[in-house]
């Protein structure tokens, strides 16, 4: 749950302290300072309402988020979000998957409201992509509170995806920058990839040896698109780990099991399909997360 920002005030005092004699001027009149007010205080005061005005904005994101991620687990899909330190090319990468044309910025939180997009995957199951937001070194504990909001997303992903960016020299001071947020934000439970972006500026010999430090990473360029293919083929891998095969009988005239066969689509990565007398006969394998979910009360008894 997002905290409130609490201002210190000695704090604000200290950054905003200048010289003297621009402090020590008094001024009035409408929408200047009030009579015997100082700069510090106007500027102080300032401060709290911005302070107040992103608190209020926050809350209205955190119910808005709140109500879309009910609305997508009654649909059951699988949910990746992106994460990664400052241009690291998240939202390039977040563009190449789902066609958008995000604005990347280098900026940090440039949105409070993360980016979600529908993407299919290669074996035709659906999954929904969120962009996130930037991380930096050294993240205020109070900023980190503030922005959970936006970070919530990643805590309820299925799947994250860790962007990093292969041509900063000081690349492992930001993975353990952005590791340490995820931490403190309780997203250390999902499953995770780590993406190395890119590898198209390293030279031969630095490619070579950053895959063989990690094998178990992903190597791509979000500007070109080299890598990106065998990418989504690792998102499919790592969110079909865990999986059950069902076996289950639908009425091809019910409305309601037309619906059903249309879910276990998109969910699941269909094995067989035979109609017969009316009666479809579907094989398929769904994440063992989603089966009670997906399936009817009748049809999760002939989960084997």
């Amino acid at each position: 749950m997002a905290l409130p920002i609490k201002p210190n005030p000695s704090n604000i005092d200290s950054q905003l302290a200048g010289s003297g004699t621009a402090l020590s001027r008094l001024g009035g009149g409408i929408g200047t300072r009030g009579p015997g007010e100082t700069k510090l205080e106007t500027d102080r005061r300032r401060i709290r309402a911005r302070i107040d005005a992103l608190q209020r904005e926050i809350d209205h994101v955190r119910q808005r988020r709140s109500q879309l991620r009910e609305r997508r687990e009654k649909r059951a899909v699988p949910t990746v979000a992106l994460v990664g330190y400052t241009n690291a090319g998240k939202t390039t990468l977040f563009n190449r998957l789902t066609g958008e044309r995000a604005v990347a910025s280098d900026a940090l939180f440039v949105t409070l409201d993360p980016l979600v997009r529908q993407i299919r995957l290669p074996d035709s199951r659906e999954l929904l992509l969120s962009d996130t937001v930037g991380f930096i070194d050294r993240l205020p504990h109070a900023l980190v509170a503030a922005f959970r909001a936006t970070l919530e997303e990643v805590v309820e992903a299925d799947l994250i995806l860790h962007v990093v960016d292969a041509s900063n020299p000081e690349w492992g001071r930001q993975v353990a920058a952005v590791e340490r947020v995820l931490e403190e934000v309780g997203a250390t439970e999902s499953a995770a990839v780590r993406v190395f972006n890119k590898v198209d500026t390293l030279g031969d010999d630095e490619r070579r040896r950053l895959r063989e430090a990690h094998e178990d990473a992903a190597f791509i360029s979000a500007r070109t698109g080299d890598g990106v293919g065998s990418l989504l083929d690792r998102i499919t891998e790592a969110l079909g780990l865990d999986t059950r095969r069902v076996t289950v009988s639908f009425d091809s005239h019910s409305a309601d099991d037309q619906q059903r066969m249309a879910r276990l689509y998109r969910l699941g990565r269909v094995v067989s399909h035979v109609t017969t007398d009316g009666r479809a006969v579907i094989e398929a394998d769904v994440p063992r997360r989603l089966v009670e979910r997906v399936l009817p009360p009748a049809a999760a008894r002939g989960v084997r």
